[in-house]
C-alpha cells in the first residue's frame, strides 16, 4: 500500500501526496453540503474530539483552547486563575459532547486526461495523474500558510494525515460515446490543449489513531482514519461543469 511524499501547503497536499508532480491545487467557490476545506484548526479539533489525545490532560486542553478558542486564549491565558476556569469549561463542553466538529472534508486538484478508449467508453487519466493503491492522504502539512497566530504557536504536530479504511485507486472514469465529442469541445473551449481537468475528492473521518505518530523520517504527525466517498471530475476549477466521476459510498 502506498504512502507518497507531500508538499507543505494545505491545498497542494493532496496532489503532491498522490504523485501529481508540481501542479497547483484549487478550492472550489462553493463547498459541498456538510463538507469543508481542510484547515489545521478544524482537523486538529476533530482529531482531539475523536479521542486522538486525552482532552482531560491539562497540556492538551491548553493546546485545544489555543487552537480552537484563540481569542479567549490570548485574552485569558496569562491569568492562571481565569484561564483554569476557562479551560475547565472548554473541557466540560467537550466531555458533554457540546463541541461541534467536522468529519467531512473535500479537496480539489488538477488532473490530466489520457486518450479516450472507445471500446470501453472510458476516459483514463494520464499515467502521471493516476491514483493506484494509495493508503494514506496528507490532509495538512506545515503551518506556513496559516494566518491564525494561535495555530502557529501550537506545540502539537503540524502534519495531519488520513489513513484510508480501503486503499484508493482511480485510473479514470466512464463517459458514453455520445458525450465525448461535446466534452472535447468544452475542453478546447477552456484553452487547455494539455487536457487538464479538476478532480474533487470527498472524504469522511471515522476515528483517530491515539497519540503522536512518526513517519520514516521521524517527523511528528497525527493520524485520522476515514474513507473516500467520491472522486468527481470537472472542466473548470469552480466545479460547475461536470465530466463524470466515481462514487464509493452513499454519502
Amino acid at each position: 500500500m502506498k504512502k507518497l511524499a507531500v508538499r507543505t501547503c494545505a491545498w497542494a497536499c493532496l496532489c503532491a501526496l498522490l504523485g501529481f508532480g508540481s501542479v497547483a491545487a484549487f478550492a472550489a467557490k462553493d463547498i459541498g453540503e456538510g463538507y469543508a476545506r481542510p484547515t489545521y484548526r478544524e482537523l486538529m479539533q476533530s482529531f482531539i474530539l475523536l479521542n486522538g489525545f486525552d482532552i482531560q490532560d491539562p497540556k492538551i486542553a491548553d493546546e485545544y483552547g489555543r487552537i480552537v478558542y484563540c481569542d479567549l486564549y490570548l485574552k485569558n491565558f496569562k491569568n492562571d486563575i481565569v484561564w483554569k476556569r476557562t479551560r475547565d469549561e472548554i473541557v466540560s463542553r467537550a466531555q458533554r459532547k457540546k463541541e461541534y466538529f467536522r468529519t467531512k472534508f473535500e479537496m480539489v486538484s488538477q488532473f490530466s486526461l489520457g486518450r479516450y478508449e472507445f471500446t470501453k467508453q472510458f476516459f483514463p487519466l494520464a499515467i502521471n495523474s493516476r491514483i493506484r493503491n494509495v493508503g494514506n492522504i496528507q490532509l495538512f502539512a506545515g503551518l506556513g500558510g496559516d494566518k491564525d497566530v494561535c495555530t502557529k504557536m501550537t506545540t502539537l504536530p503540524n502534519n495531519i494525515e488520513m489513513q484510508l479504511t480501503e486503499p484508493l485507486t482511480v485510473e479514470g472514469f466512464s463517459v458514453p460515446k455520445d458525450k465525448v465529442e461535446k466534452m472535447m469541445v468544452r475542453l478546447e473551449g477552456q484553452g487547455r490543449a494539455g487536457r487538464t481537468i479538476y478532480g474533487r475528492v470527498r472524504m469522511t473521518l471515522s476515528d483517530a489513531v491515539k497519540g503522536i505518530s512518526y513517519d520514516a523520517g521521524h517527523s511528528r504527525r497525527v493520524v485520522l482514519r476515514g474513507r473516500i466517498n467520491a472522486v468527481d471530475f470537472f472542466i473548470d476549477p469552480e466545479l460547475t461543469k461536470s465530466l463524470g466521476g466515481i462514487q464509493f459510498t452513499k454519502d
